[in-house]
């Protein structure tokens, strides 16, 4: 892992870059709404949740009596110790000074316990600023369709359950997350909870009463999408994946939806065999993740 130099930014446009207040949420809706080169990526929040923290600046013109906000950068963390740019508005694809005076800011005001900032990338007019701010490519994230809702065989382990996860259950869930995957991809309870109170489905697969894994997918548009899917590690390759995968079609056909579509990344080759094995094909999609990782101390 190679660590990032602070970036510096240009000091004469610092003047231009302060902490972003509950009093811009007005000022952020519009930028995020009539906006061309917009950025949003908050999982189950919202793009004000983090409004008022170190993370989250804002670029103005004008004096105090005339300021105008052109331009937002936010970072938030959930869980630590790896935060995502949530939230991105400039003006136009050339604006890379107000970007990098922005990001100066945040990175100097970094939450100490932040190891990695990760920028997922779903638009391109980022892309040929990420390196001069310090970023490097770390993953790639895939597309994946399926046009219909049939279940391919399986087999699942003996005294296996699938059932609606209750909310009592969440902070052993984020316990599965932590031990399935890096930090990096983790959700902690409170975004589970999030997640819980907005998903199409929310599934826990429990052996010997304990959870072992759990998916929860998304609607919209006619059809479905999969947000996630964890197993105990070592609890996977017994046909869990399986089982989950094939409550949620089965959910997805009493709605009467159209299809799915689910993302999972480049390096997880595990997950992709068992979406293919399902009728999954790729879309042709691919979603860059570049990180930042500031020096210690």
């Amino acid at each position: 892992m190679q660590m990032a130099n602070r970036p510096a930014g240009d000091p004469t446009l610092s003047r231009h870059v302060r902490r972003a207040t509950r009093a811009d949420a007005g000022a952020m809706q519009r930028l995020l709404r009539m906006g061309v080169y917009i950025h949003v990526h908050v999982d189950w929040h919202l793009p004000g949740d983090w409004l008022g923290t170190p993370g989250f600046v804002v670029y103005t013109r004008g004096d105090a009596s005339d300021e105008q906000v052109v331009a937002c950068l936010g970072i938030g963390a959930d869980p630590l110790p790896t935060a995502w740019v949530r939230v991105a508005a400039v003006e136009s694809a050339a604006a890379f000074a107000q970007c990098e005076a922005m990001w100066a800011a945040i990175v100097a005001d970094l939450d100490p316990d932040i190891e990695e900032v990760a920028w997922f990338v779903t638009d391109n007019w980022p892309l040929h600023w990420l390196d001069r701010l310090g970023l490097e490519p770390v993953s790639t994230v895939l597309g994946f369709r399926k046009t219909d809702l049939t279940v391919a065989p399986y087999t699942p382990p003996p005294g296996l359950d699938i059932r609606p996860a209750l909310v009592e259950e969440l902070p052993l869930l984020a316990e599965i997350e932590e031990d399935a995957f890096e930090p990096r991809w983790r959700h902690s309870a409170q975004s589970l909870y999030l997640a819980w109170r907005q998903s199409l489905s929310f599934d826990v697969a429990l052996l010997d009463g304990q959870p072992v894994g759990f998916q929860f997918s998304t609607g919209g548009g006619g059809g479905a999408h999969l947000a996630r899917m964890t197993v105990r590690p070592e609890r996977q390759g017994q046909g869990i994946g399986a089982a989950l995968l094939a409550r949620a079609l089965e959910g997805y056909r009493r709605r009467k939806l159209r299809g799915v579509t689910l993302n999972t990344q480049a390096d997880n080759l595990a997950s992709q065999r068992l979406y293919t094995r399902f009728g999954f094909a790729p879309t042709g999609n691919k979603y860059p993740v570049w990180s930042y990782y500031p020096l210690p101390g």
